[in-house]
């Protein structure tokens, strides 16, 4: 019987960190060919401008593939999950995401910096206080011993008003800066988490040591990095390299520019299987361009089902 699955319900069920556990044996399943993904589809809606948004994944090992979609219009997304079983049950679950997907974004960073960040990483630097920066910040926190978090924004009322729900959610020192460069100095972890069109940070920010995770820019109509800031980096990885080719602005045009060449740019997924190292020292500057990719999805919504079935 297939399951309407509601926000609520995965309110309920789904956590940040539950979350970052589950992405990691999803993205290694891609590493290991026991698990496939789709890079999304965009169809226009509309002359005026709005896409469908299309993106599938299957992993046969766990008897499941499905996929997210979701209609822009106006700068407004309702998002949906469905997933099928391959081991003849059918249709299993139509699931709302919106949540999923805000918890399954901030938990690739929590991944991304789990594997690609220092190990003794303190200083956590947020650039962005909307939706998707709460979950950014939980799931780096989840996976760290954090002294400090600190959080810029340009509006100073969402940006204070981030950082006292933040404050009652986590045990956790989490300041308000008035600047990116005071929320970057001396962090060890930088997450972006905007939807920019133009760089947040300056290619001064990327300093030695530094993890960036830059997770708001997931089409070429945005850039939360300068393309010329690519160079700065030892070590550059993203989710699904298909889909980089066709998403991620800073990406495509560092290539374009012969700053970097596509097969200096890794999958996070060859990294969690050990097939490639990321960081080799605690010098090392490293980037996760995190785009989101479906078997990411499924992976969390089959958990959310499994509970409830």
């Amino acid at each position: 019987m297939t399951i309407i699955i509601s926000e609520e319900q995965v309110g309920e069920i789904l956590t940040v960190k539950t979350s970052v556990s589950l992405l990691e044996e999803a993205m290694k399943s891609i590493s290991t060919g026991m698990g496939f993904n789709s890079p999304r589809k965009r169809l226009p809606t509309s002359y005026n401008g709005g896409n469908l948004h299309f993106m599938a994944a299957s992993w046969p090992e766990k008897g499941i593939a499905g996929h997210k979609s979701y209609v822009v219009t106006k700068g407004k997304a309702t998002f949906v999950v469905v997933l099928y079983s391959t081991k003849g049950d059918g249709l299993l679950a139509v699931v709302e995401a919106n949540l999923l997907g805000q918890i399954r974004t901030g938990a690739a960073s929590g991944l991304a910096s789990k594997y690609l960040a220092n190990p003794n990483a303190k200083t956590l630097a947020v650039i962005g206080s909307g939706f998707q920066a709460e979950t950014q910040l939980e799931a780096i926190n989840s996976q760290f011993n954090l002294d400090e978090a600190r959080i810029y924004s340009r509006n100073k009322e969402n940006r204070d008003s981030f950082v006292d729900k933040m404050k009652k959610k986590l045990d956790l020192n989490i300041i308000g800066c008035n600047s990116s460069d005071e929320a970057t100095n001396n962090s060890d972890i930088i997450s972006l988490i905007t939807n920019s069109t133009t760089p947040v940070i300056s290619d001064e920010q990327i300093t030695q040591g530094i993890h960036v995770n830059a997770a708001g820019g997931n089409s070429w109509l945005r850039s939360e990095l300068s393309t010329n800031s690519i160079k700065k980096f030892d070590f550059i990885s993203c989710d699904d390299l298909d889909q980089a080719k066709t998403e991620s602005k800073e990406l495509m045009e560092a290539t374009e520019k012969g700053i970097t060449s596509w097969n200096k740019i890794h999958e996070l997924s060859d990294v969690i299987n050990k097939k490639i190292i990321g960081r080799k020292n605690n010098q090392d500057s490293t980037l996760y361009q995190s785009l989101g990719i479906a078997i990411q999805d499924i992976a969390v919504a089959k958990y959310v089902y499994d509970q409830i079935k």
